[in-house]
């Protein structure tokens, strides 16, 4: 992860050393999912205005509604609106402004090319399809060179639901471009954030914000647009789009400190600003330090063992060393209770003969044996690869070890479950394993 910082067409600084950028959506379709952000051709210029107003440093300009469910417009259609958008925008944008276009057509992007240039304004393609709707898009940004943000897809826009498909998508798309020479400093990713395919419900999302960080492993600036989205309607139990303003506010917050660089919303206002503000000051600085040409930097822990590999990869690991070494990126801390003293004492050899540790208490050591009949909690300490050659040592133990093996291999299971680990409310949740059981 170390660093992540970018220099966008030679003109706008993004990543951890500056300050969480603004992105305004300038939404040309009467069609999108939320119908009060649409902005009828005279009002594209106050619009525009408040947002830089309110600290918006990227504009993003979109004819077409993404929603799956949406009416359907043609490319012609889609041209009209933006050329008429720019035409009346592109006078007053300043050039430390970048210009974002929200199109999965290549002719859009031509038409962009043509209007921005001559006003020397930095141009930015946002292709939720990640070019493939149309792949000529790819071909425009390399030869251009311009700056592209990039969407999580699979086959169609957002269809890739866990981390782990989101990031394996993203970094194919990296990988297709870095075999073209495009400059991968000029590269955006967005997790896409909401509800593409009805599989897609709201614990993906909330799992893809608590565990943003894990993105970082692409090596690139983050952006996440959340606005009024599915997922907070779901959670908050509201089916207008207008009444979600609180909650996209909260998961904003939630985003700027997991590690967003890029906050993409329907309106920049004064509030949205302070949240990010503060959720900013919040978040801990990256921790580096430099002694001549070399520099060390302080990395987070991955959440998953794909972000660790992808991470190695971009690193320039091998494919085969990143799938060993993943497993040894993650690490967990496991409590179990009402143990036995000998049960305890054989967790503790066994991972330390796996190079892990078990925290005791200090009763356990001991060969009296009345202490015997005290029960004893112990704290696991390991990377993933630790404690999955300890689950298989365990399954085949007598003194119900093999109990605990399975406890222990369902934790894990779990904490890469979004069903799981997330829900609308706080509830208990009683999930008691037999000796006999078998985990899938």
């Amino acid at each position: 992860m170390g660093i992540i910082q970018s220099y966008l067409s030679n003109r706008v600084y993004i990543g951890d050393l500056y300050p969480v950028h603004l992105m305004g959506i300038i939404n040309l379709s009467p069609e999108s999912f939320y119908k009060e952000s649409y902005i009828p051709k005279d009002a594209i210029l106050p619009q525009i205005m408040e947002d830089l107003a309110n600290g918006a440093t990227f504009l993003d300009f979109g004819a077409r509604s993404t929603a799956p469910w949406s009416d359907p417009i043609t490319i012609s259609e889609e041209y009209a609106r933006v050329e008429q958008a720019l035409k009346i925008a592109l006078p007053h944008i300043p050039k430390s402004v970048v210009l974002s276009i929200d199109t999965q057509y290549s002719e859009i992007v031509e038409l962009a090319i043509k209007l921005a240039t001559p006003y020397d304004i930095p141009l930015l393609i946002n292709d939720i399809s990640s070019f493939h709707t149309d792949p000529k898009i790819k071909d425009m940004v390399v030869s251009h060179n311009l700056p592209v943000c990039l969407m999580a897809t699979q086959q169609k826009p957002g269809d890739a639901k866990s981390i782990s498909e989101i990031l394996h998508a993203l970094f194919s798309t990296i990988e297709s471009l870095s075999s073209d020479n495009y400059d991968l400093s000029q590269v955006i990713v967005d997790p896409g954030v909401g509800k593409w395919i009805a599989e897609k419900t709201f614990e993906y999302d909330l799992e893809m914000l608590h565990s943003l960080e894990d993105f970082r492993a692409l090596q690139a600036p983050i952006l996440v647009g959340l606005s009024r989205k599915s997922f907070i309607g779901s959670v908050l139990e509201k089916k207008n789009p207008i009444e979600r303003l609180d909650g996209s506010l909260a998961a904003t917050s939630v985003a700027v400190f997991n590690g967003a660089h890029i906050i993409r919303a329907h309106q920049i206002t004064k509030k949205l600003r302070e949240t990010v503000q503060m959720a900013s000051a919040i978040r801990k600085n990256v921790i580096q330090t430099q002694i001549k040409d070399q520099k060390a930097v302080l990395l987070p822990n991955f959440h998953t063992k794909e972000a660790a590999e992808i991470f190695l990869r971009r690193s320039g690991v091998s494919k085969g060393g990143a799938a060993i070494m993943r497993q040894k990126m993650i690490h967990r801390l496991i409590q179990i209770e009402n143990l036995t003293a000998p049960q305890a004492l054989i967790l503790k050899q066994e991972m330390l003969a796996r190079n892990g540790e078990v925290a005791i208490h200090k009763d356990v050591i001991t060969t009296e044996n009345q202490k015997y009949e005290k029960k004893f909690t112990a704290v696991l300490m390991g990377t993933q690869l630790e404690f999955q050659k300890l689950i298989n040592k365990l399954k085949n133990q007598d003194l119900e070890l093999n109990q605990i093996g399975m406890m222990i291999e369902r934790l894990i299971q779990q904490a890469e479950n979004p069903k799981t680990n997330f829900s609308k409310i706080f509830k208990i949740i009683k999930n008691k394993i037999t000796t006999d059981e078998k985990i899938i």
